[in-house]
């Protein structure tokens, strides 16, 4: 299949022509498409290139659909603490840092608190096996060794966090390690809506 994708990609540049392909696999879209057009039920969810779509999803059936593993999705919720905000997911103890700005993004989206999920991917779940500034306790749940990397599900208060991290760097299931999440990477939706707020931080 691997074959099959370079092929078509090699005959795509060679021809110079434009090409409509449907696919089922997003891993076939990813790679062989300029631009994507992303369906659901017959209904349009988001036009935009493999990246665009890829980095800021239109709502959560595309948050969840592009990319493998797919988006962590949260449920949470923000408040200001001293100079920054905090996240904090559904059954947490405490909440993620974040820079101030997005209280006020938030606010300027009019989204109620109660409607308000978290989106991360597993690459902007940071993971450390010492305490550090910024990182929170969390437990190693499952450990999913995938060659050169590994995915790490992280239980954090009632919700699962996965964070991809390098091969054995957490050694067994059960540990305490310490997680941050990268507000850069990190989305927020309307969770009546499905829509994404359009933070960037």
């Amino acid at each position: 299949r691997e074959e099959m994708r370079a092929e078509i990609k090699r005959l795509h540049i060679k021809q110079g022509s434009t090409t409509i392909y449907v696919t089922h696999d997003q891993i076939e879209a990813m790679s062989l498409a300029d631009r994507i057009v992303i369906m659901h039920e017959g209904v349009l969810q988001q036009v935009g290139s493999p990246s665009e779509v890829y980095k800021h999803p239109a709502n959560l059936f595309v948050a969840q659909f592009v990319g493998s593993p797919v988006m962590n999705v949260a449920n949470a919720a923000v408040t200001m603490n001293g100079s920054g905000a905090r996240v904090t997911v559904d059954g947490a103890a405490e909440g993620f840092l974040f820079p101030a700005e997005l209280v006020g993004q938030l606010d300027a989206a009019s989204v109620e608190q109660d409607r308000l999920a978290l989106g991360i991917r597993p690459e902007g779940v940071m993971v450390s096996r010492e305490p550090a500034d910024g990182y929170l306790p969390v437990e190693a749940h499952i450990i999913e060794p995938l060659g050169s990397y590994d995915i790490v599900d992280l239980k954090v208060g009632a919700q699962m966090l996965r964070a991809r991290t390098r091969s054995g760097f957490v050694g067994k299931p059960g540990v305490q390690v310490f997680a941050k999440l990268d507000p850069a990477q990190a989305h927020f939706f309307d969770t009546t809506s499905g829509n994404s707020l359009g933070v960037r931080l």
